[in-house]
């Protein structure tokens, strides 16, 4: 008995290694096809009047958006026999709109990017729903969410490896690491597809997987419409959020100097210590009690960033009402202080100099 009970833990011990790291990497890969381009500043290059980077980002999201929307019927009425033949096309179809973005004429391979974010949107979907339905999904899931923490980073020392090291057209970089990644996010996907069906315990502890069709998705939208038009309206704010940050990055920082995989090391370190949170949650035996502490973590992160937002607006407010220089006189010896008047403050300034203690 013993020794089954120890054959149990393995077997579950193998499928998360082989459907969590499929999932993981799938998506990881999903993000070599979409977000590489973001290494790129476009400086100089304009879209009918706006600037070109943040149309390639705008459109790519719209496109992006709207896949999602699709999505709801297509990922919802996906056979699992067909699973595989969608997500491998959606995938060359990513890769052929970046070859377009090389070869058509900026600014108007701004449409190859719509093409990109359309044919990607759907990937999450469906690679969730190759892991969904089983006892161990709480893990698989946290595990492909892990992946959008370092992913857009590493895409980016890619982006900037390319173009910095390998000296790749700005405009090819994407579909260049894009023809790596492709065959890469195939083979997970077929790992992804010979996954075993989930068994009986599986399915007694959890939802069988079932398809829906129009009347289905109604019925269950009204049943659960509070806490979707929520959940939508969060995520839909959080991706914005997230994508304008991940995409003009490199164009907030000066990168001058940097190596290129400074991204990489940076994202890799925050998914580390995520992943560490993460392993916590086998202590709950209780989903209630695990979630409830998962959005207090949540809260916490958000009062966090609220609070290091208003100390560095804090910050700036005082420097411009009292701005300090920090020198040595020609003799080298004594050190001065100068808070200079600000005009916009109305206030005059301390001056002390020789020997200020």
């Amino acid at each position: 008995m013993e020794q089954i009970a120890k054959n149990k833990r393995l077997s579950e011990l193998l499928l998360i290694l082989w459907a969590g790291g499929a999932a993981l990497l799938s998506y990881s890969l999903v993000y070599a096809l979409r977000k590489p381009y973001t290494a790129a500043s476009f400086e100089g290059l304009t879209f009918f009047g706006s600037d070109y980077k943040v149309a390639v980002t705008t459109i790519q999201i719209l496109g992006y958006v709207i896949a999602k929307f699709f999505g709801i019927k297509i990922i919802s009425e996906l056979k699992r026999e067909n699973r595989f033949r969608f997500f491998a096309g959606s995938a060359v179809l990513a890769e052929l709109a970046l070859v377009g973005f090389g070869l058509l004429d900026a600014p108007y391979n701004v449409i190859a990017m719509f093409v990109n974010g359309l044919s990607l949107g759907c990937m999450w979907g469906v690679i969730f729903s190759f892991i969904e339905g089983r006892k161990v999904t709480d893990i698989l899931a946290s595990l492909l969410g892990v992946s959008m923490v370092f992913s857009s980073g590493v895409a980016k020392s890619f982006g900037l490896f390319a173009m910095n090291d390998l000296h790749i057209d700005a405009f090819w970089m994407p579909a260049v690491i894009g023809g790596f990644a492709l065959p890469l996010l195939v083979l997970m996907g077929y790992l992804l597809k010979r996954l075993p069906h989930p068994t009986a315990e599986d399915i007694a502890l959890r939802n069988e997987r079932v398809t829906l069709d129009a009347q289905g998705r109604k019925a269950l939208f009204l049943k659960y419409a509070p806490i979707l038009s929520l959940l939508f309206i969060g995520n839909f704010m959080l991706l914005v959020l997230r994508d304008i940050k991940e995409d003009f990055l490199v164009n907030i920082l000066d990168m001058s100097g940097q190596s290129s995989w400074l991204f990489a090391r940076i994202d890799t370190i925050v998914t580390l210590i995520i992943l560490g949170l993460f392993t916590l949650f086998i202590f709950f035996r209780s989903n209630i009690k695990a979630l409830l502490t998962l959005m207090m973590l949540v809260i916490a992160g958000a009062v966090g960033a609220l609070c290091t937002v208003c100390f560095s607006i804090a910050a700036v407010l005082i420097y411009k009402k009292y701005k300090a220089t920090f020198g040595t006189t020609s003799t080298g010896q004594t050190t001065y202080l100068t808070m200079q008047y600000h005009p916009v403050y109305n206030q005059t300034g301390l001056n002390c100099e020789n020997n200020c203690q």
